[in-house]
């Protein structure tokens, strides 16, 4: 039985909310003048959108250049010699976010983030204003996923699209 959008969507989303409360770890691709580039994250989702913190270098150039982007999101397969993968690519566009620029959306993905939760594990205390001020973050919006899972007993794979938005 093939599964619906809606149910492939929630699949997806539920195995983004386990990677990001377990794993957090991703591989972002971006590309530029048909040079590539694969940078580690840590990224966390709000459904099918993935956040991220960024340092300044060669990725936020690249999204600044040509913001389409792939991530890759997997659960490490160990010596399962992918017998027991798990994981998706998400090709969409990201965003950079900055504090000055658009306070609510930023707000927002470092609440998804969690950022003061994870400077409080470190220095006991919230990230403060000053430090959030000279972050970025980067939003990817999803066009595309393709989800794959080898741990039953036959190996699926789905895609979701995103809908094109209604014609006016």
């Amino acid at each position: 039985m093939v599964p619906t959008r809606t149910e492939v969507e929630n699949i997806i989303k539920e195995f983004l909310r386990e990677h990001g409360e377990n794993y957090m770890t991703c591989a972002l691709a971006t590309c530029v003048d048909n040079e590539p580039r694969n940078t580690p994250v840590d990224a966390r989702s709000d459904g099918l959108t993935m956040y991220f913190v960024a340092d300044r270098g060669g990725k936020l150039d690249n999204i600044r250049r040509n913001p389409k982007v792939c991530l890759a999101v997997f659960i490490p397969v160990g010596k399962g010699y992918m017998k027991n993968a798990r994981g998706l690519q998400i090709w969409g566009t990201a965003h950079v976010l900055a504090m000055k620029d658009n306070p609510g959306e930023f707000q927002k993905g470092a609440a998804i983030i969690r950022i003061d939760e994870i400077a409080e594990l470190f220095t006991g205390a919230a990230l403060p204003d000053a430090v959030k001020e000279t972050l970025t973050i980067v939003k990817i919006v999803p066009e595309r996923i393709s989800y794959f899972n080898s741990t039953g007993a036959q190996p699926v794979k789905y895609i979701w699209q995103a809908q094109e938005p209604a014609l006016k």
